[in-house]
């Protein structure tokens, strides 16, 4: 197919759609005297257009070259990407909840590997439902307003700084056991030097390669399954120290400003609610979903859930059977290397090897600390990719400003994105003064709220999108016991940390008020343009300077969005221009029917419903768009073309079952009514 041209964008037909049907004022219509940057203008309801084939095969065309040059990540690929950020927190998860949970620290550990289980069907059910990448933004868009979407974005990009700056912190600490005990690093230094080496790295162009991703991943499975085996042996042979720590009190805990007596109940619960920050990264596959093959996204889950299922527990069990719990408590951050060098020494013993021919104490603790500081650092990459791909879909879809879009002229990187990122990281590890603790605090804040929201976002698919196809369907009991299962992991943060709230709220009102600001600047500029014209009008009689801002004021506004409608609902296409105002600062709508390849079809009482909504609503413009077509991804990427509306401001209502394309397929179309 060489030689097949490239679709452009279609001027006439854009101004076909800009032009008024109304040659004079229309019947009904308003007689509210409007500013000029306040009345749309009528829309044009017998638009009509029929794509060339050539544009069809063109774009088919580059449908197919996309489809056979894209390869699409395997299973061990997308689990290498995500498993590298969960598996990561297996260095210091057991040493935070052993803090708060004693004992009873690898039982804890294990309850959290059963609230896991119960997020693998509720995660397989609503991303699937709705693959595109965004992970409880995407859902929610899709399921609730785009405020509310929004919202849980603010939380997401909380918790990416977090892991982030908990990765870079945890991977310095493993270093430094590397490194010789005369040879001292500042910690928070180190820590802010690798998060800028990352954030330079990534500037450069330097992405997350799926054969690195792969290698770390597998090199560090091995290294955690052989620390377990040998510390199961190693357990077995050795229960004493086990005993004794089970001797040992619950630890007391601090509950909102109180310390308590650590009880059984104090233990489970704190314990419980720390051991979450052993899932962190477990909503990383979501994230990049269009970039996986078919039917990998729910062995991701599976194989994530398995490695915490057996990891987390049984290290944490070895650790009580290899060191004291107070040295644990003291040593929470370098556990893992710790439990090597005791397990490694008493392997020494039993194989008679001489100290002075090689120390497999060192041995094994030199092994982990370097796969920890690699892993740690492969997960801290995995937050400036995670969180650039967030953020730049939030500024598509106008939720913040639009310069995150402006790409380095030398890399072609999103650098006011990753430096944004890294500077939201710094001032954490200032602020937090390096704590470990403190950051898994506030980074279960925001974690826990995105699991949260996860979790109630399952529930509205269920109420609120019914008919939507998806691969399976987990029971109203499994919903409910998970989302009951994370508030309470975050109850129990929040009163074991009240005072680190005071940091989350200054990153959620950091965040949240530039997310609000993009969401309100129509409004605060019309305010704006009612105190300016009137300061203007009562010192000169000069109106040039008005005219200017209303001219501003009407560019904020004057970008179009679509909705397709199947079939001429009035009540459906209402619905759809009450969602538009309320999310999106736009004064242009188009209703875009396709009619198939038959033109005769009658589409005068759709016309007439879409001159109604015109005057019911003076200030967006509505216009009608006939595609003699079939609706398909092929129509829609064409349309998109040709009216110049990206695919992301296009809508539809919710299919169902007889929906005849898969909603991967077109490709970011948001669903906005339900078919009720």
């Amino acid at each position: 197919m060489k030689g097949v041209k490239k679709v452009l964008s279609n001027p006439a037909l854009c101004q076909e759609l800009d032009k008024s049907s109304w040659l004079w004022t229309p019947p009904g219509a308003s007689r509210k005297k409007y500013e000029s940057h306040d009345f749309a203008g009528y829309g044009s309801y017998d638009v009509k257009t029929t794509p060339s084939v050539s544009d069809i095969q063109s774009i088919d065309h580059s449908f197919h070259e996309k489809e056979q040059g894209e390869k699409k990540l395997g299973e061990l690929e997308a689990t290498a990407i995500s498993g590298n950020d969960i598996l990561s927190s297996t260095f210091y998860v057991s040493g935070l909840v052993s803090t708060s949970a004693g004992k009873l620290a690898p039982l804890c550990l294990t309850l959290v590997g059963f609230v896991l289980y119960l997020f693998r069907g509720i995660y397989h059910e609503t991303v699937m439902a709705l693959p595109c990448n965004g992970g409880t933004y995407n859902i929610l868009l899709n399921c609730t307003s785009k405020q509310t979407a929004s919202i849980a974005a603010v939380f997401a990009i909380i918790a990416y700084i977090t892991t982030g700056v908990v990765s870079a912190i945890e991977a310095i600490a493993y270093l430094q056991t590397i490194l010789p005990e005369d040879c001292q690093i500042d910690q928070q230094i180190a820590t802010i030097a690798l998060l800028f080496f990352f954030c330079l790295l990534t500037n450069l162009g330097m992405s997350e390669s799926a054969f690195v991703a792969k290698s770390i991943f597998v090199i560090h499975v091995a290294v955690l399954s052989l620390l377990t085996i040998l510390g199961v042996i190693y357990t077995i042979f050795n229960s004493e120290l086990l005993f004794e720590n089970w001797e040992t009190p619950y630890p007391s805990v601090d509950a909102a400003g109180e310390v308590l007596t650590g009880t059984f109940f104090t233990a489970i619960f704190y314990g419980f609610s720390s051991a979450m920050l052993g899932v962190s990264g477990f909503e990383t596959s979501s994230q990049f979903v269009e970039e996986q093959a078919a039917g990998v996204f729910p062995k991701t889950l599976k194989n994530m859930w398995v490695g915490v299922m057996v990891f987390n527990p049984l290290l944490s069990l070895v650790s009580f059977a290899a060191m004291p719990l107070q040295e644990i408590m003291d040593n929470k951050d370098t556990v893992l290397a710790r439990m090597a060098r005791v397990v490694g020494e008493w392997f020494q013993g039993c194989l008679f090897i001489p100290e002075h021919y090689v120390s497999l104490g060192s041995l094994f603790s030199f092994i982990i600390s370097v796969d920890a500081f690699i892993v740690l650092a492969a997960a801290l990459l995995t937050g400036y990719v995670g969180i650039n791909g967030l953020i730049r879909r939030m500024s598509m879809d106008r939720c913040l400003p639009q310069f995150f879009l402006i790409s380095n002229p030398w890399t072609g990187t999103d650098s006011f994105i990753l430096c944004g990122f890294f500077l939201l990281c710094v001032s954490q590890v200032i602020l937090l003064d390096s704590d470990v603790e403190a950051l898994g605090g506030v980074y279960c804040y925001a974690f826990l709220t995105v699991m949260t929201i996860f979790a109630l976002g399952n529930i509205l698919l269920k109420i609120k999108r019914p008919t939507l196809p998806r691969e399976i369907t987990t029971s109203w009991l499994q919903s409910i016991l998970g989302l009951v299962s994370v508030v309470i992991a975050l109850l129990g943060n929040i009163l074991g940390k009240p005072e680190l709230l005071t940091y989350f709220f200054v990153y959620f009102l950091i965040i949240g008020t530039l997310v609000l600001v993009m969401f309100q600047r129509t409004q605060k500029t019309n305010l704006s343009f009612q105190i300016y014209t009137t300061m203007i009008l009562a010192l000169t009689t000069k109106k040039r300077e008005i005219i200017t801002i209303a001219d501003t004021v009407k560019n904020f506004q004057d970008i179009p969005f679509v909705f397709f409608v199947k079939h001429d609902d009035l009540h459906m296409a209402n619905k759809a221009v009450l969602y538009i105002r309320k999310n999106e600062q736009t004064n242009k709508i188009i209703f875009v029917h396709c009619n198939g390849t038959s033109t005769e079809t009658s589409t005068s009482n759709l016309q007439d419903h879409v001159k109604l909504l015109d005057l019911l609503y003076p200030r967006i413009k509505i216009s009608l768009l006939v595609v003699n077509s079939n609706f398909n991804a092929t129509t829609v990427e064409w349309l998109s073309r040709s009216i110049e509306v990206p695919i992301n401001a296009m809508f539809i209502s919710c299919p169902d079952e007889n929906f005849s394309i898969k909603k991967s397929q077109l490709r970011g179309i948001r669903i906005i009514t339900s078919n009720d």
